[in-house]
């Protein structure tokens, strides 16, 4: 008798529709399963010399790709008094994608996951892995800029053109303030301690290859720190928003011209000094079924005291436009997005800047909503290098230096 009611029982629990965020008290289950088919074309300048890094025979490719597929469970706890205890785990996993160890690495915690206290008339404090506030400050000022129709096309991370300091970082300590009169602040700070995966690693690890004693070789993080502290300002009233923000990054510098934020490094020259911000301020207007948004940024980099011939003074940048169209269960995008070249210099003396260091994106996406749940994705990018430029699009296929990419996606989303 109690094998068939356990049958039962399980046999109608498949058989219930699929619920959105499945709440159970104060505890809920929410993520998103979504993978496109992408067909990536590369062509080359003429003149542009191809990295040995990268494998140039695949010019052209046609592979199924995971769109940020997660799986999250969070709770918050009414604790009275206009408070609020918050727990997230958020956690990716693949659909798709080449099928090795590094893309199709998913640990659990390895998206926003934190613990935090909330406070109606206070805000939130986050402590664990989130975006930092640099990030946010984009999603602030223009949503559809920053909310892809198809994660293949986003034009912002450390390789793509936009908010490339922005990121999800561990090691944080984020504040949200409340909202007032339309206003909201954001303030995070990373201790710098995740390093080991993020800014400089590579670097470090170079310079450190063969030591016995190097930190790196007990798996351990980075002698000296690089703390991130990020800023942003929002406002949102009616069918408008604006935002602005800022970050910086301690004991790190990056040459601009020379690769992607990745490579920004400490260096243990005496006396060096060292210098990594951006700021960045857009807005969005929508009206009816039609909106129109873009942002402005500028990324600085120094470094002084190393040698005549390795410091540099450096910036660049970057501006977009996104204007999108919202009816029913139609969504349409059209986007476009410019990185400047690089302006300053590099080598006291010799003044090596290189040339060309600029790149555009332009995407189209359209997305068809079945219901609330699931919809149909997909979206046509087109990102253009100049001769010393490797962007590439969030899709993350490797691009040669002075290499194009057009790339399309047709895909599927499902959000629980």
């Amino acid at each position: 008798m109690n094998k068939n009611l356990i049958a039962l029982a399980v046999s109608t629990a498949f058989a219930l529709p699929a619920m959105a965020d499945v709440a159970v008290g104060p505890f809920s289950i929410y993520g998103t399963a979504q993978s496109a088919i992408e067909n990536v074309s590369i062509s080359f300048l003429p003149t542009a010399t191809t990295d040995s890094t990268t494998d140039t025979s695949k010019t052209s490719q046609t592979r199924l790709m995971d769109q940020t597929s997660k799986l999250g469970f969070k709770i918050a706890h009414d604790l009275g008094a206009g408070m609020t205890g918050l727990a997230q785990v958020e956690s990716r996993f693949y659909l798709g994608n080449g099928g090795n160890n590094t893309q199709d690495k998913a640990e659990v915690g390895s998206r926003s996951t934190f613990v935090g206290l909330g406070s109606s008339e206070f805000g939130t404090v986050r402590l664990g892995r989130y975006d930092n506030a640099y990030k946010l400050s984009l999603k602030a000022a223009a949503p559809f800029l920053y909310n892809n129709v198809n994660d293949a096309s986003a034009e912002y991370g450390d390789k793509q053109i936009l908010n490339r300091l922005g990121a999800r970082q561990g090691d944080m300590v984020a504040y949200e303030s409340p909202k007032i009169q339309g206003f909201q602040a954001l303030v995070s700070y990373n201790m710098g301690k995740d390093n080991d995966y993020g800014l400089g690693a590579a670097s470090y690890k170079a310079a450190n290859a063969g030591k016995k004693d190097s930190i790196y070789a007990a798996a351990q993080v980075p002698a000296t720190l690089m703390p991130q502290t990020a800023l942003s300002l929002a406002y949102a009233q009616g069918p408008f928003t604006v935002a602005y923000g800022y970050t910086s990054i301690s004991n790190a510098a990056w040459q601009l011209d020379g690769n992607s934020s990745t490579s920004a490094a400490y260096n243990t020259t005496a006396g060096a000094s060292f210098g990594l911000s951006a700021y960045q301020f857009g807005g969005q207007y929508t009206f009816g079924e039609y909106s129109f948004g873009g942002s402005y940024e500028v990324t600085s980099s120094s470094q002084k005291g190393v040698s005549v011939t390795k410091d540099f003074d450096q910036s660049q940048a970057t501006y977009a436009w996104t204007g999108a169209y919202k009816s029913g269960p139609h969504e349409a995008h059209l986007r476009y997005a410019v990185a400047a070249d690089v302006e300053g210099k590099t080598g006291i003396t010799t003044n090596t800047l290189k040339t060309d260091t600029g790149a555009t994106q332009y995407s189209l996406m359209y997305a068809y909503e079945f219901n609330k749940s699931v919809k149909f994705v997909s979206s046509y990018t087109n990102v253009a290098n100049k001769a010393n430029a490797k962007f590439t699009s969030a899709s993350g296929f490797a691009v040669d230096t002075g290499a194009s990419m057009s790339q399309i996606a047709i895909g599927l989303a499902a959000t629980f």
